[in-house]
């Protein structure tokens, strides 16, 4: 038969998961030699961007040109001059967009690692035996857990109380895993955007096309003001955790009790998903 002991054994599985998962985010987001290593790894493609992307310089250089040269009261030798340094600093962006963005990034993920290094631990889920039962089911329940209570031979609890503590560390799991995906996809998208910002940065060659380049800067501070975000979000956890654990919810709120783990997971996976639109909106890239 089932037997509470069985069911913490159970927990601590599920927890030291959920921990693994958790430390691989964490990992991801302030380790900086994934990206580049990301950014290295195709030479030959980053120089024939770079190459597009100085061709496209001169071609909108030209455009802008011409087009201003139409206009003969604005034919003037300072006029002109402005010009020519346009183009230079324009061709300056792109030959150096990597480095540039590359310090943008590296700038967000400081931050990053000073909130890292606040905490103790890497942990999703901490505490005793006690506090990480009171994730997935009742304090009443808990206490029999952790005491390995003995259920009798023909008593069926243990094994429906272990049956509800799987459902809900598969689903916390699941969470987990959409989180790490989330983050995973953050870096092939600074990645992309690494690689190919000569070719928006080649813009600022133009007046009237300058705007996608501000754009694009707008874009990757957001992609990388979104680590930022993240970390907060986990590294908060367990805190927000705590206070709810210490509230009592477990004895004073049934519509909590026994699913704490589930609904704080839950909510974390749904601020991750958000995560990338609140950056936006922070660096008004919307």
């Amino acid at each position: 038969m089932w037997s509470y002991g069985q069911c913490m054994d159970n927990i601590k599985g599920i927890v030291l998961e959920l921990n693994t998962m958790y430390s691989m985010i964490i990992e991801l987001l302030t380790n900086d030699s994934l990206l580049t290593n990301a950014t290295t790894a195709l030479p030959n493609l980053v120089a024939a961007i770079k190459g597009m992307a100085l061709t496209l310089c001169v071609m909108f250089f030209l455009i802008d040109f011409f087009s201003k040269s139409l206009h003969l009261q604005w034919v003037t030798w300072e006029n002109v001059l402005m010009l020519f340094i346009k183009m230079v600093v324009a061709k300056v962006c792109v030959d150096n967009a990597e480095l540039f963005t590359t310090m943008l990034y590296k700038g967000f993920n400081g931050f990053v690692g000073a909130l890292s290094n606040t905490a103790s631990q890497y942990s999703f889920i901490t505490g005793d035996n006690m506090t990480k039962a009171q994730y997935f089911v009742s304090s009443q329940n808990a206490s029999l857990i952790v005491s390995d209570y003995n259920a009798g031979f023909l008593n069926f609890e243990p094994l429906l109380l272990n049956l509800q503590i799987t459902i809900q560390g598969l689903i916390m799991k699941i969470i987990m895993i959409l989180a790490n995906v989330v983050v995973i996809a953050r870096l092939f998208e600074l990645t992309v955007y690494t690689m190919i910002a000569p070719v928006p940065l080649s813009t600022f060659a133009c007046e009237g096309l300058s705007d996608v380049g501000k754009g694009f800067l707008k874009s990757y501070a957001a992609v990388s003001l979104q680590a930022i975000v993240l970390a907060i979000m986990f590294l908060s956890y367990n805190s927000v955790n705590a206070a709810l654990i210490s509230g009592h919810i477990g004895n004073s709120n049934l519509s909590l009790n026994g699913i704490l783990g589930l609904i704080t997971t839950l909510t974390l996976g749904i601020g991750v998903m958000q995560s990338g639109a609140w950056s936006k909106k922070i660096c008004g890239a919307m």
